[in-house]
């Protein structure tokens, strides 16, 4: 059994780490980006009721609902994409860290934490690996970036 249990270990050490964040980086994305696609209409068009839903239920402190709206689907969507593609990982990554923690914290806070969580622990990844070598961060910066 103990050698079954070696040769399995020995194949899962075979996946490639730029596979797994690449995984990462599409799951954690979606939920974002799907996010946003319900805030919008077309290619960025603001759907009328998004800036009541930041009024009435968001309720953001410090920043109007008619700012807020925009940026969040605009955030939503751009950040998503740099995380596909594997761009400006890290720093995608920390920008949708920010935006869980708000909605955590000051969106809902009675919220279910377990799924907020799960959220933070992809994205987390992604801020402390970075894209991986499937990642236009690889191609670009070059494997010493």
């Amino acid at each position: 059994m103990l050698t079954l249990i070696r040769k399995a270990d020995g194949l899962f050490t075979r996946i490639p780490e730029a596979a797994l964040l690449l995984f990462i980086r599409i799951v954690s994305g979606h939920v974002f980006w799907a996010s946003g696609e319900t805030k919008t209409e077309g290619y960025f068009h603001l759907r009328p009721e998004t800036v009541d839903l930041f009024r009435d239920e968001y309720k953001l402190p410090l920043i109007s609902p008619e700012l807020a709206a925009p940026i969040s689907a605009a955030a939503e969507h751009i950040l998503p994409i740099l995380l596909l593609f594997g761009l400006f990982s890290r720093f995608a990554a920390l920008g949708l860290v920010i935006m869980t923690l708000v909605i955590q914290f000051l969106v809902y806070p009675d919220a279910w934490w377990p799924q907020h969580s799960l959220w933070l622990g992809l994205l987390l990844v992604i801020v402390v690996r970075g894209g991986g070598n499937w990642s236009l961060d690889r191609w670009l910066m070059g494997r010493a970036g």
